[in-house]
């Protein structure tokens, strides 16, 4: 029972999400972010509810996005119009869609919005680099493979195990979609990538999840990028909720430490590194 209402929850359930519409003057924003010149958030705010999201932070002057994290999604419905113009002004180069909220939120199944704008980011001589936990993102399978090349999808995974991952990211679509589509992606050719991030001790740190998406990295040949726990202070109250649910209210509250994080991530890295030789 449990597990099948989670499962339905994070397909579409309107009742679980406030949506605002907004206009906005600019669509692309500079990313420092390696690899990308430019960032596009077609929304702000993010349904999937990740306990340890640390976005939440950079939604600016929409506080209730940022304070009610997925439960008030904001979209700004001039996006596209907004965009065909500057694409004609920006210099081409690579756009990551998105990097402060998932693109493909349920309510983009509706309204179309990322499928249009990476078509007019495309078409115009741009580069798209999609991160997503979504497998709506097959839906513009597509539009990708005519542009094989100049996009690349890239999926966050932080387990393989679809029952603990529900704790940290109560919303967000089942890991084994994720993996479905990442599958379907490469097979057709297009270039793909795993996000594993956060690792977070105790959680998702084990060699059975390294070793796990490690052998889907060289199944799909998708190469794999990782981070650590980023412990920011507007996540410490929704995170160590989370956590309390599946370890020692002791264990938790040493994650949540700075300087322990930092010690142990030395030491997984180096641990993910040799596996990799």
């Amino acid at each position: 029972m449990f597990k099948s209402v989670l499962s339905k929850a994070s397909r579409v359930n309107a009742n679980l999400v406030i949506y605002r519409r907004i206009r906005v003057k600019s669509a692309l924003s500079r990313s420092s972010l390696p690899d990308l010149d430019y960032a596009l958030n077609p929304y702000i705010g993010c349904f999937h509810a990740c306990s340890y999201c640390y976005a939440r932070g950079y939604v600016g002057r929409y506080v209730d996005a940022g304070r009610s994290w997925g439960e008030v999604v904001y979209i700004k419905e001039n996006l596209v119009d907004v965009l065909k113009v500057e694409a004609k002004r920006f210099r081409a180069g690579v756009v990551g869609v998105s990097t402060i909220t998932d693109p493909y939120q349920p309510i983009e199944a509706e309204l179309g919005i990322v499928r249009e704008a990476i078509k007019v980011l495309l078409n115009s001589g741009f580069s798209v680099s999609i991160q997503t936990k979504s497998d709506l993102v097959l839906r513009d399978i597509d539009i990708l493979k005519r542009f094989i090349g100049r996009v690349d999808v890239g999926f966050t995974i932080t387990s393989l195990n679809d029952d603990l991952i529900r704790y940290v990211e109560p919303r967000a679509p089942l890991p084994s979609l994720r993996v479905k589509a990442l599958r379907r992606l490469s097979s057709e050719g297009i270039e793909t990538w795993i996000f594993y991030g956060p690792v977070i001790p105790y959680i998702n740190d084990s060699d059975d999840d390294v070793n796990g998406i490690l052998e889907l990295a060289k199944e799909t040949g998708s190469k794999v990028l990782i981070d650590k726990l980023h412990v920011k202070p507007w996540i410490i109250n929704s995170l160590s909720g989370a956590l309390s649910q599946v370890i020692n209210m002791g264990s938790a509250l040493k994650i949540l430490n700075k300087d322990f994080i930092n010690s142990w991530w030395s030491s997984f890295k180096g641990k993910v590194i040799k596996k990799c030789r």
